[in-house]
């Protein structure tokens, strides 16, 4: 099977939440036994999630953990990023995503997204693969396909509003639980989007990584 593309955006990875989510979806993974590529805005990203995952496998070294989750990935810049090589697409969430990939924050409804994740995006949802966004990436999902689309960003109404302001159709989502396009292939889940415990967001995305292997068999 081809590997699993994973979308990672370091702009947030100081405060840890981001780089925790992209930890819950690679481990999700590696249960799964899939196969892996890292996708990275480009060369600089790269370093910065590099350096990110050393001084992570230096703490779980520390602690007597085993720090495997990161190691011998393939990361690859998004210009590199060919949509066949993929078998599914996975983003992770964070307010990088948002900040460096869309113009959310300057042009409100009338944003738009990164022109090389917007045309990835889109020609895997073509080859019929399966797509799975986690928190605050469920944000693009209303600018990348011409179908009505059923997201969550958890159970915050406010956030609800916004993905309705969008062109999504809200569903308010537990953390641990996920919303399924079944015949788009598309799944998100609130991730640490939520105020519940991490041990219920890593639950959500756990389900979102085994529909989309499900997807893929």
């Amino acid at each position: 099977m081809q590997p699993v593309g994973v979308l990672l955006c370091s702009g947030d990875f100081s405060d840890g939440t981001e780089f925790h989510e992209a930890f819950l979806v690679l481990s999700a993974l590696k249960k799964q036994a899939a196969d892996v590529v890292l996708i990275v805005m480009d060369d600089s990203e790269s370093f910065v999630i590099k350096e990110k995952i050393n001084k992570w496998n230096v703490s779980c070294t520390a602690t007597k953990k085993k720090s495997s989750y990161f190691d011998d990935y393939e990361i690859i810049s998004l210009k590199e990023s060919v949509p066949h090589r993929f078998s599914a697409l996975i983003l992770t969430g964070g307010f990088g995503v948002i900040r460096r990939l869309t113009t959310l924050e300057n042009d409100g409804n009338d944003y738009t997204i990164d022109e090389q994740l917007f045309t990835l995006i889109q020609e895997i949802h073509k080859q019929c693969k399966p797509i799975g966004f986690v928190s605050q990436s469920a944000i693009l999902a209303p600018k990348l396909f011409n179908s009505p689309i059923r997201m969550t960003l958890g159970t915050d109404t406010d956030r609800a509003e916004l993905l309705d302001v969008l062109g999504a159709e809200p569903v308010l989502c537990p953390a641990d639980d996920i919303v399924i396009n079944l015949e788009m292939r598309i799944v998100s889940t609130p991730g640490l989007l939520s105020e519940q415990s991490g041990t219920q967001g890593a639950l959500g995305i756990d389900k979102l990584v085994r529909c989309v292997m499900e997807w893929n068999k």
